[in-house]
């Protein structure tokens, strides 16, 4: 659906840049106390049959499965009837054009004209409200129509995970593993978590910009 030599580029930026930001929003530090090498004892217990934990581990991986679809499909579901509400008060807006308002001068410094900058922050948008599929179905057949440097930050933003749907598969998946309260702290970060996610595509882009013209 897009070039692959720019998806290829955009999945080792997002993973360096993820470990960028994660590190300058949320520095972590370590005393000389902390830095210890753990060692897990099993305290001399028994193995588990091979076929009791292949059972425990489909069933905990069926579990998991379901409880991020469940996820997924209610963050969708939110965003798009946040949407419907807005449209209530006039058609043209929604949330899609309120983040591709707000995305406007970040998409211009990354280099494009006016026209090709109001078209990014719009796909911009989209994909934070749905997904980058949605982005990619939409564009396909119309990402040769732009210029060269727009192919290449187009693509390389929206190859990421920052959306409403990658947050009801975070929360999701944490659900499945950890106990309620670390899951209730990871969701009271919804906001921080979204805007990691575009800390990272914005600078993958910026940086794969420089290189394409």
């Amino acid at each position: 659906m897009m070039p692959a030599e720019f998806i290829l580029t955009a999945v080792p930026l997002n993973i360096i840049n993820a470990l960028i930001v994660t590190n300058i929003l949320h520095p972590v530090k370590i005393t000389e106390e902390e830095d210890t090498v753990a060692r897990l004892d099993d305290g001399g217990k028994e193995r588990e049959p091979f076929f009791s934990f292949l059972g425990n581990s489909i069933l905990g991986a069926g579990k998991l499965v379901l409880i991020i679809c469940a996820n997924v499909i209610a963050f969708v579901a939110l965003a798009k009837l946040i949407d419907m509400l807005l449209v209530l008060i006039h058609p043209a807006i929604t949330l899609e054009n309120i983040l591709g308002c707000i995305m406007f001068p970040f998409a211009w410094l990354l280099g494009l004209d006016s026209t090709e900058a109001f078209a990014m922050a719009q796909y911009m948008g989209t994909k934070f409200v749905t997904n980058e599929f949605v982005v990619m179905l939409s564009v396909q057949d119309l990402l040769n129509g732009y210029s060269r440097h727009m192919q290449g930050v187009l693509t390389v933003f929206i190859t990421s995970f920052a959306n409403f749907s990658t947050l009801g598969m975070i929360i999701g998946c944490f659900k499945g593993l950890v106990d309620d309260n670390k899951n209730d702290l990871i969701s009271r970060n919804v906001g921080y978590m979204l805007l990691s996610g575009i800390l990272v595509s914005l600078l993958s882009a910026g940086l794969a910009g420089l290189f394409i013209w």
